[in-house]
């Protein structure tokens, strides 16, 4: 993750120049990590996986586990800035203020979070094709290499939203995956940085796709054999990708 931003004294010394929202910008020790969440966040907003009031963001803070940055609530996405990124401990307790509060599926970001300390980022997106094959209750099949790479996409019921017991659901079935489909809602990816998250994200936007396309033209997909999947899952190993 990168480093924590240390302020030079000569940049305090000099702060009048500044207006007060530089000034802020200046001073905080989250600059850095608030410029990469603004950049993916970007990047996922372009692809249309995140929309102005759906889809939300994580990162655990880089000097403190116990504290995490996350996506305000009814923000819209395309203008959010620095100063609207809120800081967290992994309760849910503000750690500054601010006129916003976090996202009301924070309870989701939060359990991932304390269950998962390898975890440093989550990325949750709407995105259209995933979404798709939850509600057909499409068949996960190894079409592309990539496909193979993800293995399979594991599916969980909604329930309220941003509830207790929908952290719970998440958390728990990602205990032993990275990612997890809510039906009828979206898409979770955690891993141990923003540009893992997001790039699975599309990965499986892209095979879910695939899949979808294949079920509206009425074919069966031709699908790699076994021995292809193996293949490919051991090229995995020896290149020390782990998806």
């Amino acid at each position: 993750m990168p480093a924590l931003t240390v302020i030079p004294e000569n940049r305090l010394e000099s702060m009048d120049k500044y207006s007060s929202l530089e000034k802020r910008e200046l001073m905080d020790p989250y600059t850095d990590i608030k410029k990469e969440f603004l950049e993916i966040k970007d990047d996922l907003y372009s692809k249309g996986l995140i929309t102005p009031f759906g889809g939300n963001i994580s990162v655990r803070c880089p000097d403190d586990p116990g504290k995490a940055l996350v996506t305000p609530s009814g923000v819209y996405k395309k203008f959010l800035t620095p100063d609207q990124i809120l800081c967290i401990d992994l309760q849910g307790k503000m750690l500054e203020d601010s006129p916003y509060k976090p996202t009301s599926e924070t309870p989701i970001h939060l359990a991932i979070l304390r269950a998962r300390p390898d975890v440093n980022a989550v990325v949750h997106t709407h995105p259209v094709y995933a979404t798709a094959f939850g509600v057909a209750d499409l068949e996960y099949l190894p079409i592309t290499g990539d496909a193979a790479m993800v293995r399979e996409l594991p599916i969980v019921e909604w329930t309220r939203t941003g509830s207790v017991e929908s952290g719970e659901i998440v958390a728990g079935a990602l205990s032993n995956s990275n990612y997890v489909l809510i039906r009828n809602h979206g898409l979770f990816v955690c891993g141990p940085h923003l540009q893992y998250a997001s790039g699975v994200t599309d990965m499986i936007e892209a095979i879910c796709k695939g899949l979808v396309l294949c079920k509206m033209m009425g074919v069966n997909p031709r699908v790699l054999s076994a021995e292809k999947v193996a293949l490919i899952q051991e090229m995995m190993k020896s290149h020390l990708i782990q998806i």
